[in-house]
């Protein structure tokens, strides 16, 4: 794989992530759509998970190389449980059929919008994005989602890395996480504008932290390479292949933490929803045709 091919798909993610920071301030998401984007998105990330960047680490390294997604999974968890909970919202929408909502104006305590942010308590200018029964700070949420970015941009670089060490250039598990990462990135970008937005920090700042948090790919790509290239070929394709078991990991955490709470919470959409999961599988299987 050609390095300018490496820079054309950085640019490109770098590229949706900024609109997705831009979709709180153009346009309203209601809450289907929004779940239906996020199911597609997590099919998307199990299918480069287990059709690509699995078969990928174990062909490059050895069958045990998978006890680092398990590393991964639970490196990724953790941060998300003490830095910031893996969600994304948008505003409700009365016109959605949320059971959750009927939940709520019954007096229930039930429901995933006890995960949701509240729009209509936008923090006053502290920095707090108010959320029902508790608050986040918007810089701890991203935090969390800067430093798992950093890991996509470390999968997007061991893909690739993977894919020249058994000589198949732009190889299917390089594609698997680029579309993946591709097109999950704007949801996450969305959510950091969100929080920040809501607790009332300027909007200017707010795109210019979605800028930075942006190019935490690109970051990602670019620490892998230094790291690689100080050490000799064995080596370097053992982290290789290691690198990329841990990043499934982190791909499957993300894409458990979308689809999860669909189990209990979304059951009014539930065709929808799993035609869009499968869908994003089926997107990671059209990407094999590159192997």
């Amino acid at each position: 794989m050609t390095t300018t091919t490496l820079v054309v798909f950085c640019l490109a993610i770098v590229g949706v992530s900024l609109i997705g920071g831009l979709l709180p301030l153009a346009t309203v998401l209601s809450h289907t759509r929004l779940q239906i984007y996020l199911s597609v998105s997590a099919g998307a990330m199990l299918g480069a998970a287990f059709f690509h960047m699995l078969p990928e680490a174990v062909k490059l390294g050895s069958p045990s190389t998978l006890r680092w997604s398990a590393v991964g999974l639970l490196a990724l968890f953790f941060l998300e449980r003490f830095f910031a909970f893996h969600h994304h919202e948008a505003p409700s929408d009365p016109e959605d059929p949320c059971p959750d909502h009927r939940h709520e104006h019954a007096g229930g305590s039930r429901g995933h919008s006890a995960g949701l942010i509240d729009a209509s308590a936008p923090g006053g200018g502290s920095g707090l994005a108010k959320v029902k029964g508790t608050s986040i700070h918007w810089s701890a949420a991203a935090f969390g989602l800067a430093v798992h970015s950093l890991a996509g941009g470390v999968a997007l670089a061991s893909a690739a890395a993977a894919n020249v060490d058994i000589k198949q250039g732009i190889g299917a598990a390089t594609w698997g996480v680029f579309i993946a990462t591709l097109v999950h990135k704007p949801a996450d970008a969305l959510t950091i504008v969100s929080l920040m937005l809501r607790a009332g920090v300027p909007r200017a700042l707010a795109h210019l932290v979605n800028l930075a948090f942006a190019l935490m790919i690109p970051a990602g790509v670019v620490l892998f390479y230094l790291g690689i290239d100080s050490l000799g070929p064995a080596a370097a394709s053992m982290i290789t292949a290691d690198a990329l078991a841990f990043s499934a990991g982190t791909f499957l955490c993300i894409a458990l933490s979308d689809l999860l709470p669909e189990l209990q919470f979304h059951e009014h959409d539930r065709w929808k929803l799993s035609a869009a999961l499968l869908g994003g599988l089926g997107l990671m299987a059209v990407a094999l045709a590159w192997e």
